[in-house]
């Protein structure tokens, strides 16, 4: 099956809202769903509001039906109010008739009444035709004698022995996934990943030392103590460090089918494991805590990993993109092979960040994302980093840490 936009494209994905199928690049995720589009996404949101409004109306016709009920029981005849009531109360009566239900595997009992002298009570024996003399069982049941206000009695019991509607169901909280800040501030991070090698990053520190740029970076456990120095230099400089894992592990599937799926192994123990130690490791070395934010390896995750993440003590922190533009502040400067379709040179990697959102908010809170370490040879990122730095100052634009873009 092929995408409904894009016919030379596979599909690997039908929209959950309009079931077209769609390839990855024509997906957008939201909602714990994917779609085909953000319009998709919206309507899709707007019928499961129409369904919550029908649901909540319900409810409170039932409720008025209810009480009309018990008002109409205590009316007296002459009132006039009755001749209205009548045929609302004859529809509701049909319907409360055809929902009474009789159990048809056993045959009618047939009932003896037996005088006694108290007018208040009568007793009624049943007999079972199906069972033999010898097993004949009798029952007897003690039952008052029907007074005047039988009819509201049998209307109240009536509405008492309905079920109760569920309450509305509570919202549980999910762990975000932090990609932008706020659009109204002239503001961005330029953050970096350290996962394993860090063959730019003196460059890196340098550049940002030089222009007093103090951002985010987010270190693996095993960086930590490969480059203690390292570490203790990007502390010093004042630069906030968060959790990039201990071991840089793939945490869902997408890598062979393009799904945010956990991967099996992968479960609270896990990511609890993972982060605490990085985080242990990190206060051995610099003797300070770690941020309490995170970054995803290969940016694997979804709002479970999220969540067990968030009760660990650390919120995702991602990147801004712009699916819809098909836009993304994610710089992939990690990719070394010149032939692959996500490879960008430093002059386009340049331009893909100055360019972003140009007609829209710009990089007004974004969130960029460039790493320590490459295996290129030529072309490095980092070298077009006083570029960027000074033509985004140039336009007004201040860099931060993650945590004063989210203003904690």
């Amino acid at each position: 099956m092929f995408c409904y936009r894009h016919p030379k494209r596979i599909a690997i994905k039908d929209c959950f809202h309009c079931g077209r199928a769609i390839c990855p690049r024509c997906q957008w995720s939201d909602a714990h769903h994917t779609f085909c589009g953000h319009s998709c996404y919206k309507r899709y949101i707007f019928w499961q509001k129409v369904k919550l409004i029908r649901w909540l109306a319900v409810r409170e016709v039932r409720a008025f039906w209810r009480l009309l009920y018990k008002k109409a029981a205590d009316m007296p005849i002459g009132n006039g109010f009755v001749p209205a009531l009548l045929p609302i109360l004859a529809l509701s009566s049909i319907h409360t008739y055809t929902t009474i239900s009789v159990r048809k595997d056993a045959p009618p009992p047939i009932h003896e009444f037996v005088k006694t002298e108290t007018k208040l009570q009568e007793i009624r024996e049943f007999k079972s035709p199906a069972l033999n003399s010898d097993s004949a069982v009798t029952m007897a049941a003690y039952n008052t004698l029907p007074d005047k206000n039988s009819v509201k009695n049998y209307i109240d019991n009536r509405a008492k022995s309905k079920p109760q509607l569920p309450s509305a169901p509570k919202l549980r909280f999910i762990a975000p996934d932090i990609t932008r800040g706020s659009v109204m501030k002239n503001e961005l991070s330029i953050t970096f990943d350290g996962g394993s090698e860090a063959t730019d990053a003196e460059d890196i520190l340098k550049v940002l030392k030089e222009r007093n740029i103090q951002t985010t970076i987010f270190l693996t456990g095993e960086f930590i103590k490969k480059y203690p120095e390292l570490v203790k230099e990007m502390v010093e400089d004042g630069h906030e460090i968060g959790n990039h894992s201990l071991t840089h592990p793939h945490l869902t599937t997408f890598e062979k089918n393009f799904k945010q799926q956990t991967l099996h192994g992968v479960n609270k123990e896990f990511i609890t494991s993972q982060l605490k130690e990085t985080a242990g490791i990190f206060k051995e070395v610099t003797g300070k805590d770690m941020a309490p934010y995170w970054r995803a390896p290969y940016g694997e995750q979804n709002a479970e990993i999220r969540q067990w993440a968030y009760e660990a003590g650390f919120t995702h922190i991602g990147w801004t993109a712009d699916r819809k533009k098909r836009e993304s502040l994610d710089t992939l400067d990690w990719v070394s092979n010149e032939e692959s379709e996500f490879y960008y040179s430093a002059d386009e990697i340049k331009e893909r960040v100055l360019n972003f959102d140009k007609e829209g908010n710009g990089v007004s809170g974004g969130i960029v994302l460039m790493h320590l370490g490459t295996e290129r040879k030529e072309s490095h990122a980092y070298t077009k980093l006083p570029e960027i730095i000074d033509t985004l100052e140039e336009r007004g634009y201040r860099f931060v840490k993650v945590s004063e873009l989210l203003n904690k």
